[in-house]
């Protein structure tokens, strides 16, 4: 594994070579992609146990552009998949109770249970998982250990979700990620608060990296305490007839982020890449256009045509990725009261208090991305080598959904069918707003 140091002008290195030199250089020749990148392969682990939601063909289509380097598994308990699917999405079939089953006996093994409690364990989980199917997301870290034996031809894995619209992941995911660090995710701009985001967050595929949630108590030692308070708690509500009720979800984004910050030679960079539909009403609308991902302004005129004469960057071999670094890294220092994650407990936060803002100029183009070494956290500038269009469009690696899907069809338009077997001939286009999914074309 190759592994990087810092020098005293703030690049990074491998084996005393700047990442800059090979990686990153503009004026190398770029060898263009092949089918399948020869070294890396990731898996992105999908369990789904509710109905199949309705904006799941958008999902599908735009992943299938990731086929050079990306596998999305999606794991589910005797569903009806669709038809039509790329090769890069794979729907398995674990049969009925498969999930509760596999995530109890995996975690159940590397916590070292005895077969009795390993039983109690997946019937916990497969009672939660029918009352509340949303609580695999509260595994996501133990996913590189329950799916293990779905892995052995990956170099990576993580985790992601299925409401999202996924754009040219090779174009963004670099080789420089992928070869230095343990842990790459993906935020939205968020950049103080140093926390794995659910939504992209990738592994390498490394027994001790993928071990790292054992060391969360809800997650190792108190799981089977933990899932039987949470049985308790959805009995005791049910008993008194109470259907709405606030439920024991502990977030795969804080204790694991923490834990993994202070695993000793843990490196992990945070890289400001992603959209994501956080607010409603909005002031952005998303465009899916010649298999990129472009964020706009809502209240901008948005020219198609130059959205798709812009989505035309070729994928590259040696994936240089799409952002320059800038000058030294500035260590950050860490606080739990620096305003930021207030969904974790606090004492899972880490805000990065004197994270600098770029110019306000600037701020379509350069951001700040962070990495942490030996247990300290860096911000890096950098500066996007993608065009920002004069009316502010501009591109990222996909688009989570979030908050806007909440809202569909409750008085907004909803979603458009679409149908996969027309869109594997030609990437359809499309927006996406608060109001819903519109095909274009």
């Amino acid at each position: 594994t190759l592994v990087p140091d810092v020098e005293a002008g703030g690049e990074p290195l491998v084996d005393g070579v700047p990442l800059a030199d090979e990686l990153l250089d503009p004026d190398q020749p770029q060898e263009k992609c092949g089918s399948r990148h020869p070294s890396y392969r990731v898996a992105m682990l999908i369990p789904w146990v509710n109905e199949l939601p309705p904006w799941l063909s958008y999902f599908i289509t735009t992943a299938k552009l990731s086929e050079y380097l990306v596998d999305y598994l999606v794991f589910h308990e005797s569903l009806i998949p669709p038809q039509h699917l790329p090769s890069n999405v794979r729907f398995i079939d674990l049969g009925q109770s498969g999930l509760s089953q596999l995530f109890g006996i995996k975690m159940g093994e590397e916590l070292g249970m005895p077969m009795r409690n390993a039983s109690l364990l997946i019937r916990s989980m497969r009672f939660m998982l029918e009352k509340w199917p949303r609580l695999v997301a509260e595994y996501k870290p133990a996913f590189g250990s329950i799916f293990e034996q779905y892995l052995s031809d990956y170099s990576h894995w993580g985790y992601c979700d299925l409401d999202m619209i996924i754009g040219n992941i090779p174009l963004f995911l670099e080789q420089a990620e992928l070869a230095t660090q343990d842990i790459i995710t993906y935020s939205f701009g968020d950049v103080d608060a140093l926390y794995l985001r659910g939504q992209w967050t990738v592994h390498r595929n490394d027994r001790a990296v993928s071990l790292l949630w054992k060391g969360c108590p809800h997650l190792g030692d108190d799981l089977q305490k933990e899932l039987l308070m949470k049985v308790a708690w959805v009995r005791r509500m049910e008993s008194r007839g109470i259907k709405n009720y606030p439920k024991r979800f502990q977030s795969a984004e804080g204790c694991y982020s923490h834990r993994a910050a202070m695993a000793p030679g843990i490196r992990i960079k945070m890289a400001h890449k992603q959209f994501v539909g956080l607010t409603v009403p909005s002031d952005d609308q998303i465009y899916f256009v010649n298999g990129a991902v472009w964020q706009c302004p809502k209240s901008e005129a948005v020219d198609v045509a130059l959205l798709h004469a812009h989505s035309q960057q070729p994928c590259a071999a040696n994936l240089p990725g799409v952002q320059e670094a800038l000058g030294a890294m500035l260590p950050l220092e860490v606080s739990a009261d620096g305003g930021c994650g207030n969904w974790m407990p606090v004492e899972y936060r880490m805000c990065a208090v004197n994270m600098p803002e770029p110019p306000e100029r600037e701020q379509n183009s350069v951001g700040f991305n962070t990495y942490l070494r030996d247990g300290k956290f860096f911000a890096q500038r950098f500066r996007s080598t993608l065009p920002v269009l004069d009316n502010g469009c501009k591109q990222g690696a996909f688009f989570h959904m979030q908050e806007w899907k909440k809202i569909w069809g409750y008085g907004t338009h909803g979603v458009d069918p679409l149908e996969l077997a027309l869109a594997r001939k030609a990437p359809p286009t499309f927006t996406v707003t608060t109001e819903g999914i519109t095909l274009l074309t």
